[in-house]
């Protein structure tokens, strides 16, 4: 089963869900300090940072390692869960260290979103191996043709 994962795309795929995070809480915290709060002072910027973190990370990682998932798995012939798990573990592995560094009234939003990203990967990993089961010539699991 390890020989069928496409190890170098893995990796590359957890990391570029990382940077889709960061992109995503960059984006939001920019947005929202132009738009409704462009007099922010340090301490209040820093408050807002720590905030959307808090929301917005768990959700943009478990959506970047869905979508890379199905980018590492699209010309795959088999292994498509095996992949987006791995992307998903990967990834997990990436970030564990901020579980440490994390306020203990943090950490619970840590594991769930690690919890999140290897879940998202696993149905990335259905997902792809479904699109590949319907595929032209392809006979679908559980369908009569």
């Amino acid at each position: 089963m390890l020989k069928e994962i496409r190890w170098k795309r893995v990796l590359l795929a957890a990391v570029l869900s990382e940077a889709g995070v960061i992109a995503a809480l960059l984006a939001v915290i920019t947005i929202y300090g132009r738009l409704f709060a462009p007099a922010l002072t340090d301490a209040q910027s820093r408050e807002l940072g720590e905030r959307v973190g808090y929301y917005v990370a768990p959700t943009a990682g478990a959506i970047t390692t869905f979508l890379l998932v199905l980018w590492v798995a699209r010309q795959l012939d088999s292994a498509h869960v095996a992949n987006g798990v791995m992307v998903g573990a990967v990834s997990v592995i990436l970030t564990s260290g901020f579980l440490f560094m994390a306020k203990p009234e943090d950490r619970f939003m840590y594991i769930v979103a690690f919890g999140l990203r290897i879940a998202a990967g696993y149905a990335g990993g259905r997902v792809a191996e479904r699109r590949f089961n319907l595929r032209p010539g392809r006979r679908a699991e559980g369908l009569a043709l």
